[in-house]
Formats: C-alpha cells, structure tokens, sequence
C-alpha cells in the first residue's frame, strides 16, 4: 500500500526564524570572518593579538545549534503522513544543556568528545518525535561516529604526509599535473567516503518494531556522490573560465569595474551552483530514499520512493533558487517550504511489502 508525504509548513511561518537567523548568524559570521584575517596579519597591532575571534566563533557556534533546533521544530513537525502529523516533543532548555556541556567537552577534550556531541543531538531530535502516539530512537552510536572521524583525520595526516615527502623530495614536482590529479583523487575519495559513512551512521533510526536504515554498498554509494561531486568540479571550473571571460571585456578606467566584476560573479556563481545543486540533490534524493528500507517483521517490510520527474522539479528548484538569489534572500522561506512540499509530495512509503521466502 503506497502513502505518500505531505508538508504544511508555509513560508510566512519560516520567515521569522529566517530574519533571525541572518542577523543572529549570518551577521557574526562576517565579523568573525574579518577577526580572523586580523588573527592571521603578520603585522601584530600594538594592543596585541585581538581576541574578537574566538568570542565570534563561541556566539556563531552557539546561535547555529539553537537555529537547528528551531528549524527542526518547525520542518519536523511540518511532515503529514496519513493525514497524521509528525510530534515534536523538545524542550528548550534540555537542548541548550546538550549544546553547551558538548561544546565545553569538546573543547576540554580537543575534539575527541565530538562524536558523541553529535550523537546526543540527534538523538535528543529523533527521541523528541513521535507518530501516532509512538516515539521514534536513534540508535546511531558515538563510538562509531568517533571511528568515521578518526578514519577522516588519518586520511588527512597521510594526505599532509604524501605532501611534506613531496617536498622534501627535490625529485618529486608538487605542481605536475599528474601529481595534482593524485592528490585531488585522493582528497575527493576521502571525502565522498566521509559523507556516506556518516549519513550511513544517521539513518539508524527505530519506530516500534521496525529498524530503518539504508540498505546500499559501500563503493555503489560513493560513485554516486562521487559522480556529482565531480560534476561541481566541472561546473566550477566553467564558471571561473565564464567570470575571466565576462571580466576582461569590462571598461578598466571607471568605478563600474570591480562593481561590474561583483555582479558578474554573483549572476554567475548563482547560475552555476543552482544549475549543479537542483538536479544533484534531486539525483541523490533519489538514489537514497530508494534504498532507505526496514527490517522484516511478520515476513513484512516497508520501503520508501520517490517518482517525482527529474527534469521538470530541476526546473521548479532552478526557479526558486533564482528568486531567492533576486531578492537577496528575501524569498528564501518561500523558496525552501515550497521545495520540500514538492518534494515529499512525490516520496510514498510501501508499507506491508511480503518478504518472498519469509
């Protein structure tokens, strides 16, 4: 029996935590963003180092958990299924508590506490939720978050290494192109690895007797991301050729310039990422809520689709996307509810699927 998703949430209900969060965050990142090139100058100001920076990084990390939890409040419990919505039962102050004796351990503990941080985070959203009068747990474990981790920094203590040898070794040229290519393989597979692994460890969630997780390989899994990782590349490369190109026929001896120059890499960055990011996450929404599956119980199992038209909802994204870039972000509340309605509108859940054999 196929059930498919619906998604109430409108845009006027997201723009107040839209508006705040750019004045909450976005604005303190660009002042930590300017703290840092100032923490970073070879030329030390009298007063000394300033220390701005870490007073930003603290606010911009604290105020980026604090939106998760809104924005999770508000698009969790904007899921229908069944004409039944989704419960969010979250307190606040129980949060805050996660957020602030997480970080204060991560720093304590240079890092190594992260993964379980992390653990508890989601673990408090999925535990907070509830359908149909029963609660959903996740079962994801930090310890195993903390292996994915580690596995991350010794890839790139061994990228670091090939780098050093590389240089230290007069008969190794760093900037051949072969050598370039090794190293950006080798970047781009450590990092394809990372993303699956830890979406892997998060779909671990369990709902009564049913245990959902993703039911795709390993190497299947990261050719598809690798796919569209490297089709950014591709598209970046054609966007900064595009700017050289627009750039050098723009008047030189006016102040239209660097204006000039801004809007053209503005125009052009936007077009590019909404070209790559539409169908990317269209294709890769795809792949993965197909292989997104439970376990059998009563030889039965569920499984989960999505038969949305790839063409035609690249087209429908590629707008919103574009009228968010118009209106300087304005629209972007709008943009986002009206995407992810149309998406779950299109993604149905086959629940009592009989097990041949079971």
């Amino acid at each position: 029996m196929r059930s498919y998703f619906n998604f109430t949430l409108k845009g006027i209900q997201f723009l107040p935590v839209w508006i705040a969060f750019f004045f909450f965050f976005l604005i303190p990142v660009q002042f930590m963003l300017g703290a840092f090139n100032d923490l970073i100058a070879t030329d030390v100001p009298a007063e000394g180092t300033p220390k701005h920076f870490f007073l930003y990084l603290i606010l911009v990390l604290l105020m980026s958990f604090i939106f998760i939890f809104f924005i999770a409040k508000l698009v969790i419990g904007s899921i229908e299924y069944k004409g039944i919505k989704i419960k969010c039962d979250y307190d606040i102050l129980k949060y805050l508590g996660i957020v602030i004796s997480g970080l204060v351990l991560s720093i304590i503990t240079f890092g190594i506490y992260f993964p379980w941080f992390i653990r508890n985070i989601i673990r408090f959203l999925v535990d907070g939720t509830s359908y149909h009068s029963h609660s959903f747990s996740f079962k994801g474990e930090g310890g195993r978050l903390f292996v994915i981790m580690t596995q991350t920094i010794f890839g790139s203590f061994l990228i670091l290494g090939i780098v050093l040898f590389s240089i230290l070794d007069p008969r190794i040229d760093i900037m051949s192109p072969n050598f370039i290519l090794i190293y950006e393989v080798v970047v781009i597979t450590i990092l394809v690895s990372i993303l699956y692994l830890t979406f892997n460890w998060m779909v671990n969630i369990q709902y009564k007797e049913l245990l959902i997780k993703l039911d795709t390989g390993f190497f299947h899994a990261i050719w598809k991301i690798a796919v569209e990782l490297v089709t950014a590349i591709i598209l970046v490369f054609i966007f900064s050729r595009l700017t050289s190109f627009f750039i050098s026929y723009l008047p030189e001896d006016n102040s239209f310039t660097m204006a000039g120059q801004i809007a053209i890499e503005l125009i052009l960055a936007v077009t590019t990422l909404s070209i790559y990011f539409a169908m990317a996450f269209i294709r890769l929404y795809r792949y993965f809520v197909k292989h997104t599956t439970s376990n059998i119980v009563d030889s039965k199992k569920i499984e989960m689709e999505y038969d949305g038209h790839l063409v035609d909802d690249f087209k429908f994204m590629w707008k919103q996307i574009l009228l968010t870039a118009i209106t300087f972000g304005i629209y972007y509340p709008w943009a986002f509810s009206r995407i992810v309605n149309r998406v779950l509108t299109q993604t149905y859940l086959s629940t009592d699927i009989a097990v041949v054999g079971k």
